[in-house]
C-alpha cells in the first residue's frame, strides 16, 4: 500500500539532513534553471504574493542546493503538524520512507527521507510552464515501473491529486465535519487529518479497507453515508 500527500507551503527549522536524493533530482533542477532567471515581479505576479514573500522565494532559488534537509521533517504544514514526525521512532521512519509519498511542484514525488532545499512552487503555477503534463507522463512511468497492482491511498489535496494517472487502483480519503447538521469541509482540519491518517496507516500497518474503515481517529469516524467505492469519508460532529 502507498500513501500520497501533499507538500506544504511553510518549512520547519529543523535541521534533519539527509542523503537520500529524490528520483526526480535533474527533473527538478532543470526547472531550478528556468525558475532562477525570474524576476522579482514575475513571483509576485504568476504565484499572486507579496513583494518581501517574492523576495524569499527569489532567495531560495539563488541559492538553492546550498542546504538540503529531509523532507517529512522540512515541511511544516498542517499535515505535517498532524504527522508529528519529532516523536516518529526510526522503525516508523524507515516505515513511512516505503510507503508514503508526498506529491511536489518542482520535484514531483518525492520519498519522506529525500534531501530537499527550500522552494515554493505549487503544482498549479504556471511561472515557467504547466507543470501538470510536465509531470503527469513522469509520474505514471514511475509508478508503473515501481508500485504496479498495488493500492494507493489518497491524502493528497485535489489540485495535486490532478497530477495522479487515472488507471491506478486508488482510494481517496477525505474529512467532513458537521456543524448544526450540515457537512462542511474545514481546509485547517482537512490537512491535519490527512497527516495524522496518514502516520496512523503506517504505524498500525492497516492495509485493508474495512479496518480502515473502522479508525477512530481524533474524533472522526467513517460515514457510511457520505462515502463510496472509491472515497472514505470520516465525519466529526462539532
Amino acid at each position: 500500500m502507498i500513501i500520497l500527500l501533499s507538500p506544504a507551503k511553510m518549512f520547519s527549522k529543523s535541521k534533519t539532513t539527509s542523503n537520500q536524493v529524490p528520483y526526480f533530482q535533474n527533473e527538478a533542477l532543470s526547472l531550478i534553471k528556468q525558475l532562477k532567471k525570474k524576476k522579482i515581479s514575475d513571483f509576485m505576479d504568476k504565484m499572486k504574493i507579496s513583494e518581501k514573500l517574492a523576495h524569499e522565494v527569489k532567495e531560495y532559488y539563488t541559492n538553492f542546493g546550498n542546504d538540503q534537509f529531509s523532507a517529512i521533517h522540512t515541511y511544516d504544514g498542517q499535515a505535517y503538524k498532524g504527522f508529528d514526525v519529532s516523536s516518529a521512532s526510526h522503525e516508523l521512519l524507515d516505515k513511512m520512507n516505503d510507503q508514503l509519498y508526498i506529491l511536489s511542484g518542482l520535484y514531483g514525488m518525492i520519498k519522506p527521507l529525500d534531501a530537499i532545499s527550500y522552494y515554493r512552487l505549487d503544482i498549479k503555477d504556471n511561472i515557467i510552464r504547466n507543470l501538470y503534463p510536465f509531470w503527469k507522463k513522469k509520474i505514471a512511468s514511475y509508478l508503473k515501473e515501481y508500485h504496479h497492482h498495488e493500492l494507493f491511498i489518497n491524502l493528497a489535496s485535489s489540485e495535486y491529486s490532478k497530477v495522479l494517472p487515472k488507471d491506478i487502483n486508488i482510494i481517496t480519503i477525505d474529512f467532513l465535519q458537521i456543524q448544526k447538521g450540515k457537512y462542511k469541509s474545514i481546509s485547517m482540519f482537512v490537512k491535519k487529518m490527512r497527516g495524522m491518517m496518514a502516520r496512523y496507516l503506517i504505524e498500525h500497518d492497516i492495509s485493508d479497507l474495512e479496518l480502515m474503515k473502522k479508525i477512530e481517529l481524533d474524533g472522526y469516524t467513517y460515514d457510511l453515508n457520505k462515502s463510496s467505492a472509491d472515497l472514505l469519508i470520516f465525519s466529526k460532529e462539532v
